[in-house]
């Protein structure tokens, strides 16, 4: 009896060892597919409105089903995936709508934010913003631009100032807008005017030196909708698939 009982103990606690090793697997998978289709998504790897089937992930990540299903779940609960019941499966279109009202949002912060930035005047930070912009201009210059890299360096220039103003949860929830992130990758990766947004980062740089405010509502508005401008100038209809609530 009492081998009876071992063995059954032994086996009982095998099989907990071997379910909560494959929960392990699946629950490592699932973040690594997360973590790679919602880095393809903001960055436009993949495109809005593109097919993502359970099958063609299946066999991209060589992963059983749970994995994806849980991966799929966690990106549509961020609204980067649509998904309709045996119809299918397919990142969400950029909301427009959202990503305008984050750009107003974004407009009115930013505006007090530098201007605190301007009054603190502190000359290692200034420095700092000229250092990003030599990255900017040795990288428009490069035979290996790329756009990823360009949009990293706007990133650190404005963020630069929530940071020293203690406000980094302010850009954090404007950065954690998928739909707004996205807009500004459409127009860093398909419209490509990199040169207007390094201009304008200039110019905001000589306002900073200057501690000259008068122009700075102006040109960061200028600046922070030069994107919604450029996509509608440019795109001929080619990006209102894209959208949603595009006007």
């Amino acid at each position: 009896m009492y081998k009876i009982f071992l063995y059954n103990s032994l086996f009982l606690t095998y099989t907990i060892v071997k379910m909560n090793i494959r929960a392990d697997i699946n629950k490592d998978t699932a973040s690594i597919i997360f973590d790679t289709l919602k880095k393809e998504i903001l960055d436009l790897t993949l495109k809005p409105g593109e097919e993502v089937s359970e099958n063609m992930l299946t066999k991209r990540f060589n992963a059983s089903r749970t994995p994806v299903r849980t991966a799929i779940q966690r990106l549509a609960d961020m609204d980067l995936i649509d998904i309709a019941p045996y119809q299918y499966t397919k990142v969400s279109l950029i909301d427009y709508s959202i990503a305008r009202q984050m750009i107003f949002l974004r407009s009115v912060m930013e505006e007090r934010v530098i201007s605190e930035f301007i009054n603190k005047a502190d000359l290692f930070l200034i420095e700092d913003l000229e250092h990003i912009l030599r990255k900017q201009e040795i990288l428009l210059s490069s035979s290996s631009f790329n756009a990823s890299d360009f949009y990293n360096l706007d990133t650190a220039f404005h963020s630069l100032f929530f940071r020293d103003m203690n406000c980094l949860y302010i850009w954090n929830m404007i950065q954690d807008s998928v739909h707004y992130t996205r807009l500004r990758m459409l127009d860093i990766v398909e419209v490509k005017d990199f040169i207007s947004i390094y201009e304008e980062h200039v110019k905001m740089l000589g306002i900073i030196k200057t501690m000259d405010k008068k122009d700075l509502p102006a040109l960061l508005s200028a600046h922070l909708n030069g994107g919604v401008r450029r996509i509608h100038e440019r795109s001929n209809g080619d990006y209102d698939k894209y959208f949603r609530n595009f006007k």
